[in-house]
């Protein structure tokens, strides 16, 4: 379903010289030798045993033990003790090996600097709530050097026995009751997303069993839309060090003109680290169905801004102001577009500004979400943050940065007309009264297997809250956090993203955000209503495979209660209670 045609170039409407990167590599590459270095030349010292304390109780593993167990699958005596004791499968031995001996790619710079950082510094101190000294205190400090050592380790690597093994104390601490209470809360999370997940399936299911469709039709109409080329246009915007590319329609001979209005316009804006590169996919094929799409990139959350953080450039995963600049870079590419519109330029009357869309994935879900008019809520936040325990929603340690704006203000801009958010983030930024302002049709997509940004909190949950009568929840099963981003899969990445984590064939989510968003568009921005099929439950379930099946749910069948997620969060089960039971009730 991609686009391949062949994407002419328009000569730039300003010549630039792109932004080289190389520099950046050589930097990272020297300091993380330096710090290999530092590392290994530098005596300190290391912990010996694992104290594992439960109250008044407490029990002493040395680490030697661990060690020879990851190394030869060997359990000591006292292991031997500990596995009857905590009846341990075989399975789950080989579990705990590989958890304790598998290394992650991560750069000690990386780890480093992302560690004394506002996120990070928070991670540590509740990570610090379970690993403490022998003495019982949180040391944030003592974590931070582990965790920095552990992954400067040239030979083996950042792993869960080198961060126990180079804990600067002779033992560490383990508060068992704190981190199985932690493990409550991370269970009660699963089973409440789990209820939700099955929920938002059995509806969709429902729905498109009741209201089929002529999927075959559908599709065809979608692809009859294809009937234009490409020109491929840099465009210059005043406050943005990198050209804006944006993919204008190109009429072919013999096919459908340019609309008498203009094309409509969609802005991608992308996550936490992309590019304007990032959706390329998603620009092509839209524009190749005739809808211009203008691709920007945020200087102060982009690929380079990681980079930085890496290098020691900077010392902020985003610069707090990030949350106002992102949306402010869109209205921005906005103003300079109509303005090329309005007047003699390679674009002249070619767009229609009263006719605009946003995609945002990620961070950029949360822009497209307040150009669409959601509005922070300031008390809410204030109320969550800092979280107090390991979070199962890694996305607050970004959302709770947005404390330090003060009492920020609108910024809505009124020319968005429909928005179409991937894995976006705001639960708490925003809360439901934010989102209770959006009044622009919304298509919000969520993966079950999302880490991120989990799909519960973030997406499904939020989406009880939007009150326009145009919305739309796509739950795409086993879809992760990176499904969507088109070039994750590339490896030129300032922070590598494992397989695992990304997904088995990303391009089968790329099909479906292109077919599904040239139809949201279409229905949204045209008003073409022989799309109003394409958004239902029926096509979307049609149009699904393994592994990423689709449930969709539409207004007016959006039928999730907005009590049912707040009701699960109030009396979510135990982990002895959910033993009890086959599943949990949706």
């Amino acid at each position: 379903m991609s686009f391949t045609g062949p994407t002419p170039r328009h000569p730039s409407i300003l010549a630039s010289t792109p932004i080289a990167r190389p520099w950046l590599r050589r930097s990272l590459t020297w300091v993380l030798g330096a710090l290999g270095a530092l590392a290994t030349a530098t005596p300190a010292p290391a912990a010996e045993a694992l104290l594992v304390s439960y109250g008044i109780l407490e029990r002493s593993i040395p680490i030697a033990d661990l060690e020879r167990f990851a190394e030869t699958g060997e359990l000591t005596p006292q292991l031997k003790i500990y596995s009857r004791q905590l009846q341990l499968t075989d399975e789950q031995l080989a579990q705990a090996r590989e958890a304790l001996s598998t290394p992650a790619s991560i750069s000690p710079v990386g780890v480093a600097q992302f560690l004394y950082t506002e996120q990070g510094v928070l991670l540590l101190e509740q990570i610090s709530r379970v690993v403490q000294t022998p003495v019982r205190q949180a040391n944030v400090q003592a974590l931070r050097g582990a965790l920095i050592l552990a992954a400067a380790d040239s030979e083996s690597g950042f792993t869960l026995l080198n961060v126990l093994k180079t804990y600067p104390t002779v033992a560490i601490r383990i508060d068992l009751a704190e981190g199985l209470a932690i493990a409550q809360e991370i269970n009660e999370a699963i089973l409440q997303s789990e209820a939700a997940f099955e929920q938002v399936q059995t509806l969709a299911r429902q729905a498109a069993e009741a209201n089929p469709v002529d999927v075959a039709a559908l599709l065809q109409l979608v692809q009859s839309e294809r009937q234009y080329g490409l020109d491929l246009i840099q465009v210059v915007v005043p406050g943005l060090p990198r050209l804006v590319q944006l993919y204008l329609p190109q009429v072919r001979p013999g096919q459908q003109g340019r609309p008498a209005q203009g094309f409509p316009l969609v802005i991608i804006s992308h996550g936490l680290g992309g590019t304007r590169d990032s959706y390329t996919y998603l620009a092509e094929y839209l524009a190749s169905g005739g809808i211009a799409v203008a691709t920007l990139e945020h200087p102060g959350s982009n690929d380079q801004q990681l980079y930085a953080l890496l290098t020691g450039q900077s010392d902020a995963v985003v610069q707090t102001e990030e949350f106002l600049r992102r949306p402010r870079d869109v209205s921005l590419t906005l103003n300079t577009l109509d303005r090329l519109n309005r007047s003699p330029s390679p674009i002249q009357n070619q767009l229609d500004l009263d006719r605009v869309g946003v995609v945002g994935q990620s961070f950029g879900g949360y822009t497209a979400l307040a150009l669409a008019g959601a509005s922070f809520d300031m008390a809410g936040l204030s109320d969550v943050c800092p979280p107090g325990t390991l979070s199962f929603n890694p996305s607050l340690l970004l959302q709770c940065q947005a404390l330090n704006l003060g009492n920020p203000s609108s910024l809505i801009d009124r020319r968005v007309k429909s928005v179409f958010v991937m894995n976006p983030v705001g639960s708490v930024l925003f809360g439901p009264v934010g989102y209770g302002q959006i009044d622009v049709p919304v298509m919000m997509v969520a993966g079950t297997a999302d880490t991120i940004a989990p799909a519960f909190p973030e997406q499904i949950v939020p989406f009880t809250w939007l009150t326009t009568p145009d919305r739309y929840l796509l739950l795409i099963s086993q879809g992760t956090h990176f499904s969507a981003i088109g070039d994750i899969a590339t490896g030129d990445q300032p922070l590598p993203i494992p397989p695992e984590l990304i997904g088995l064939r990303p391009e089968l989510v790329w099909d479906y955000m292109q077919v599904l968003g040239l139809a949201y568009f279409k229905l949204t921005l045209e008003g073409d209503q022989r799309f109003q099929p394409a958004l239902q439950p029926a096509f979307a379930a049609a149009l699904g495979v393994e592994p990423y099946l689709l449930s969709l749910l539409s207004s007016p069948n959006a039928d999730i209660s907005p009590a049912a997620p707040d009701a699960a969060l109030e009396s979510a089960p135990t982990p002895i209670e959910a033993g009890l039971n086959d599943s949990p009730a949706p």
